[in-house]
């Protein structure tokens, strides 16, 4: 029985040695340059990522969706509002970047046409490039 207990720990030992090993080979050493940070929403087509916005541009939006509901204001709105500048910029018409918008933000908050149109124009106002 003692046999087989060792020979069960050296089997998991060995286990845990490789993923130890391979986690280790996929970590960047120290002076390795770190991955380079996400900086905007990349475009579909591959032709323009949305820049990632500054605080400054954050906060503003923030500020605005809370006006419109307070529901609105969490930090998941500036990923949705990033993919709303990029429809803008992508040249999609207006009323159907207010329907994604409607989808996109509908959930935490009711919002219904009218709505999705104040949040598009705040989105415009304070994050999308000009």
């Amino acid at each position: 029985m003692g046999f087989v207990l060792v020979a069960g720990i050296g089997v998991i030992g060995d286990r845990i040695s490789r993923a130890h090993n391979t986690v280790k080979a996929s970590t960047p050493a120290p002076g390795d340059t770190a991955p380079a940070r996400f900086t905007g929403v990349p475009s579909p087509t591959g032709t323009e990522a949305v820049p990632f916005p500054d605080r400054r541009r954050t906060r503003a939006l923030l500020a605005a969706l809370r006006e419109i509901d307070p529901a609105l204001a969490h930090r998941r709105s500036v990923g949705r509002a990033l993919s709303s500048c990029q429809d803008l910029g992508s040249g999609m018409d207006r009323s159907r970047v207010t329907e994604r918008v409607r989808l996109r933000f509908d959930g935490t908050a009711r919002v219904g046409p009218r709505r999705a149109e104040r949040i598009l124009t705040a989105i415009e106002k304070t994050l999308c490039p000009s």
